[in-house]
C-alpha cells in the first residue's frame, strides 16, 4: 500500500516535469515545491484530524493515519525533485 502512494508520487512528480515545459511563467522547482507542500498540508491535515478525534472509532482513527503516511511518502519524490531541480 505505501509503495503504492511512493510510485504515484514519482508519476506525480513526472507529470509536474512534463507540465513544466508547457508553463513559461512557473519554473520546474517552483512547481515541484507547489506539489511537495500541497501533499504536506494534507498530510499534517490528516494528522491533526486523528490527533483531535480522540480515542473513540479505533477504525476510523486507523484509516486517517495510512492516508497521512501515503500523502507524506507520495510527497517525497516532489521534495526531491525540488531540491535538484533548484540547485542545478
Amino acid at each position: 500500500m505505501y509503495w503504492k502512494s511512493f510510485l504515484a508520487g514519482i508519476g506525480l512528480a513526472l507529470l509536474v516535469f512534463l507540465l513544466s515545459f508547457f508553463t513559461s511563467s512557473y519554473t520546474l522547482s517552483t512547481m515541484l515545491s507547489f506539489v511537495a507542500t500541497l501533499l504536506i498540508f494534507c498530510s499534517i491535515a490528516c494528522s491533526a484530524v486523528v490527533s483531535l478525534s480522540g480515542r473513540a472509532n479505533r477504525e476510523s482513527r486507523k484509516k486517517q493515519l495510512h492516508w497521512s503516511i501515503m500523502l507524506f511518502l507520495a510527497a517525497i519524490p516532489s521534495f526531491i525533485g525540488f531540491i535538484i531541480s533548484y540547485y542545478i
